[in-house]
């Protein structure tokens, strides 16, 4: 698994380099999510790409129908990947070449977990916490879930922060456990 990895790392950071040289950088990091949401939203594409029964030129020919209009570098990577037999990892190398693109401009993704959506002031005042502890400009992606409670749990620069009323009361409830009256 740790190959996968690393090849689409090498791959994702390749295609960064090329499209720093070239310029194309932020055309193709919008291409590259773009095509990340359309794979997550129909894995069978990526499937049909992997499958043996289609030749090598079937492959390449249903990449060139389907994504004529992105970027020849961003395509020409998905070709290489599908004839390798690697369309499982295109996600993987695109979510590096975001990695590469956020450190090159000295941001980081913040995501935080909370019961209900932040308010724009919430998320405001989050990022710049964030900011002033990194030093780094922040993006916040805000998930819901609503079994935490409340509170928050935050994940960045790989730090895990749980604050959420779930987890305090578990811990609570695990103290009152081991409680000898």
């Amino acid at each position: 698994m740790s190959d996968i990895y690393s090849a689409a790392r090498e791959y994702g950071r390749a295609l960064f380099l090329l499209t720093e040289e070239l310029g194309t950088t932020e055309r193709v990091r919008e291409e590259a999510g773009c095509l990340s949401e359309l794979l997550d939203s129909n894995p069978e594409y990526e499937k049909m790409l992997d499958t043996p029964a289609l030749s090598p030129d079937e492959r390449l020919s249903l990449i060139d129908g389907a994504f004529s209009s992105f970027d020849t570098n961003l395509t020409n990577l998905v070709k290489i990947l599908a004839k390798r037999r690697m369309a499982y990892a295109i996600v993987r190398t695109l979510k590096c070449y975001e990695e590469e693109y956020m450190e090159s401009r000295g941001i980081i993704r913040a995501e935080v977990i909370s019961a209900v959506m932040l308010t724009d002031e919430q998320r405001a005042r989050m990022t710049e916490k964030l900011r002033k502890i990194t030093g780094k400009d922040v993006v916040i992606d805000n998930k819901v879930d609503p079994q935490i409670l409340g509170g928050i749990k935050l994940r960045y620069a790989g730090i895990q922060r749980d604050g959420s009323i779930k987890t305090r009361l578990d811990s609570f409830a695990r103290s009152l456990g081991e409680t000898v009256i």
